[in-house]
């Protein structure tokens, strides 16, 4: 059996709608997800709904991805939260507050391709996001190649829009520990996610001890691209955390995995958590 504890929908920086994503998940034989969109949970009910409706044997698991800075050079670490209750006040304060910091970014980030010469508004990006309430640099990438002034998103980020291109600008944001803390009171658990791309083994150790993660994303398409998903397999058997695993399915064409259960996470692999409620 499948599980994919790590997808995105048009709520943040996804392609589809929370229906269009169970669908695709009865399709290929997904039994357990989580929907994690970017600093909101927005998609949960339309997910329940559906569910309820078709009848799908899937499990759902109500998710949600925080993005984070640490330390001095600002390490980018995205923290994966489960089983929360999605009502708890400090938890939907904080998310809100990182999304407005998100809306700030992108403004400035539009600002800088559009002095560089680039037609580009905000209502452009806007208009791309549609129901997402994550506007995100993904969303600036795909109108800079439908209007033609790239071929492909990763072209935009590696020329404008990625960590130390000219366009990039920084986003207020929580520390890991401060995130965790929040999934915590807010009842559910916290799994660092994707540590291959945080890029530095120290930076992660560092992480790991100083925030009180209960799971680590294990198997996730950095890792597999890294060959790295061993070492995070033993760092969860040494710190006796719970495995995770996810696609990260936005549902880009151009982007790995551009189908849903291309990248196969095994249930019994992240039974733990699925089981944890």
């Amino acid at each position: 059996m499948l599980a994919d504890l790590h997808i995105h929908t048009v709520y943040s920086d996804g392609i589809y709608t929370p229906e269009q994503i169970l669908d695709m998940a009865e399709h290929v034989g997904i039994k357990a997800l989580a929907i994690t969109d970017h600093d909101n949970t927005n998609a949960h009910a339309r997910t329940r709904k559906y569910l309820a409706e078709k009848g799908y044997d899937i499990k759902f698991i109500p998710g949600v991805e925080i993005d984070t800075f640490f330390g001095s050079r600002d390490y980018n670490v995205h923290v994966l939260g489960f089983y929360f209750n999605a009502d708890n006040q400090l938890l939907q304060e904080k998310l809100a507050w990182t999304g407005a910091g998100r809306v700030r970014r992108i403004s400035n980030i539009i600002k800088k391709i559009q002095d560089r010469g680039y037609d580009l508004t905000v209502e452009d990006v806007k208009k791309e996001a549609k129901l997402s309430m994550s506007i995100g640099r993904p969303h600036i990438a795909r109108v800079m190649v439908r209007k033609g002034y790239f071929p492909s998103i990763n072209e935009v980020f590696d020329t404008l829009i990625g960590e130390g291109k000219p366009c990039y600008c920084k986003q207020e944001k929580l520390t890991p520990q401060e995130a965790v803390e929040v999934i915590h009171q807010a009842g559910g658990i916290a799994s660092f996610a994707h540590p291959s791309e945080v890029g530095s083994k120290k930076a992660v150790d560092a992480i790991l001890a100083q925030a009180k993660f209960d799971a680590i994303e294990v198997w996730h398409p950095s890792a597999q691209k890294t060959h790295e998903t061993g070492l995070w397999l033993k760092k969860a058997k040494e710190l006796q955390l719970m495995t995770s695993g996810g696609s990260d399915f936005h549902g880009d064409p151009r982007r790995y995995p551009s189908e849903l259960g291309i990248f196969e996470v095994k249930y019994a692999d992240v039974a733990d958590i699925i089981n944890y409620k």
